[in-house]
């Protein structure tokens, strides 16, 4: 995955939206993961994957997610 600058994503976006096309482009501030570019045919699969979620998987997901909470907030901190 590509990992990049908000200032080098702004003067290359050009290069960086053809980059996403492939893969994610995760845009940095402050070194600190802010954005992810994705091509809108991968957006449009992982939204209609969740277009079947019951309010059942949904609390399952959510208590999945306080689980490891703690790590997800370390990561998205880097």
């Amino acid at each position: 995955m590509t990992r990049v600058s908000a200032t080098e994503f702004k003067n290359n976006i050009g290069a960086f939206s053809d980059a996403a096309m492939n893969e994610p482009v995760i845009i940095t501030s402050h070194q600190r993961d802010r954005l992810v570019l994705l091509s809108a045919e991968e957006y449009r699969r992982l939204t209609k994957a969740l277009e079947g979620i019951t309010a059942d998987d949904k609390a399952r997901i959510t208590k999945g997610l306080e689980r490891h909470r703690k790590t997800i907030i370390e990561l998205a901190n880097r």
